[in-house]
């Protein structure tokens, strides 16, 4: 059946299936596995996906061990919206697991995570370009991972490195540049003065792009200053926005973060027994005076950062004892969750299935390795080492959708859809660009 379809029609029907499926149909022929794995479909997949809500919630959070070496044990769940943080659907393998140190979440965009970690030279675990000597000396890992086709990029070490500078500390921001079709990491790099003050040195910026893979300067760095710093992806500059006068005088640590696409801040005075958590969101962006108070939170000591907001309203807090609480704000009602790790490991997002990565050639998942014929060698053997590139049970599988997407389908009607499609990105081309600046930050 689907030796009659054109390649445009193939194209748009598989667009619409699951990620899953789509993997599966890699086996089908090398002409399948061409299509599917080429940049352009790969995109074409997402915008069909980055508008349905999947309604399935990825959580991760650390614990450590009670024995030497005191490993970090990380755990990432999918759970259904509705019953987070009871019944989940399914826990995935997180990579590199056997890094003793905590792996950071930096942040996703588009189904791809940004991972994050320090690793001591002597160690040489993972995929990353490591440090070899002394004891002690380190270097910065990175990866780029896309759950749902199992698959891990690694990012090159930085130029700025703890063996020729010394003692910092630095700052990560991850995000997608549309207009480039390119996923940046920035990293801000913070030396200290000869009293040991960060603020006085001007911060060091190094930025990472997928698509030329390397690190490079930007045009212009951001200031030392205490600030709300935003970082354009696509012109690759930085600017500054205003904090409330009110914030700055009573307030000793600011964070900030995105939800629904606003921009908000986290304000917490030092953690004693009058200590206040205070949430801000800015109406408008880049407009300072549109800044407003959410909520507060006095009654409760101890907060150390927000997590996420749910859709019911629920805000999603981690208390200093690592502690995972749900909280009200309209009931001010504070609810356990019984889940506890570091409280600096807890993400929680919508997941978004993607192809993403897939076409990747550097991916170094254990999981992925290609065959000479380009189709993935987990993909060619079932559970029980059987090969499968020929199964008529795959085969049989990829036209059974086809026919039945393609029976629901039109030409004119896919056609029609294209063409609206087209127009909606033109239309909203001005808010992606405004969410670009945001998003790298969350």
């Amino acid at each position: 059946m689907s030796d009659h379809l054109t390649r445009e029609l193939l194209e748009e029907i598989l667009s619409r299936l699951p990620v899953k499926s789509i993997l599966i149909c890699r086996c089908v022929s090398k002409t399948w596995y061409s299509l599917i794995t080429n940049p352009s479909f790969i995109a074409h997949h997402l915008k069909k996906t980055a508008v349905r809500n999947s309604g399935i919630l990825f959580f991760s959070y650390s614990t450590r061990g009670l024995v030497w070496p005191f490993k970090e044990n990380v755990r990432c769940l999918l759970y259904p919206d509705e019953s987070f943080p009871a019944n989940p659907i399914e826990e995935l393998d997180y990579p590199f697991k056997d890094l003793k140190r905590f792996v950071d979440i930096v942040g996703s965009c588009n189904g791809v995570f940004c991972l994050s970690y320090g690793v001591y030279g002597k160690y040489t675990y993972g995929v990353f370009c490591l440090s070899y000597g002394v004891y002690g000396k380190y270097t910065d890992g990175a990866a780029l991972w896309n759950p749902s086709v199992r698959k891990i990029v690694n990012i090159p070490c930085p130029n700025v490195k703890f063996t020729s500078l010394g003692f910092y500390k630095h700052l990560l921001g991850f995000g997608f540049d549309s207009a480039t079709d390119d996923y940046k990491l920035v990293r801000i790099v913070y030396l200290p003065d000869s009293n040991f003050k960060f603020d006085k040195i001007p911060p060091l910026v190094e930025i990472y792009s997928l698509r030329s893979r390397g690190w490079r300067k930007p045009p212009n760095g951001p200031g030392a200053c205490d600030a709300i710093v935003s970082f354009s992806l696509g012109e690759e500059v930085f600017g500054e926005m205003e904090v409330p006068d009110c914030l700055v005088k009573k307030y000793h640590f600011i964070d900030v973060a995105v939800s629904d696409g606003s921009l908000l801040l986290v304000a917490i005075t030092k953690l004693t027994e009058e200590g206040c958590f205070s949430v801000w969101k800015m109406k408008e962006y880049g407009v300072p005076g549109s800044w407003t108070n959410l909520f507060n939170i006095s009654h409760l000591a101890g907060i150390r950062r927000l997590v996420a907001f749910r859709q019911s309203g629920e805000v999603l807090l981690a208390n200093i004892a690592g502690g995972l609480v749900f909280y009200d704000p309209k009931t001010e009602e504070i609810s356990a969750t019984e889940i506890l790790g570091n409280a600096r490991s807890f993400y929680l997002d919508t997941l978004v299935e993607s192809l993403v990565l897939l076409d990747e050639a550097n991916g170094v998942s254990n999981e992925h390795s290609a065959s000479h014929g380009g189709i993935d060698k987990d993909l060619q053997k079932n559970s029980k080492g059987k090969k499968i590139a020929d199964s008529p049970t795959i085969l049989n599988e990829a036209n059974e959708i086809l026919e039945e997407v393609a029976s629901s389908s039109n030409s004119q009607i896919v056609i029609d859809e294209a063409n609206e499609e087209s127009k909606e990105e033109a239309q909203g081309e001005s808010i992606s660009r405004m969410k670009q600046m945001m998003s790298w930050g969350a």
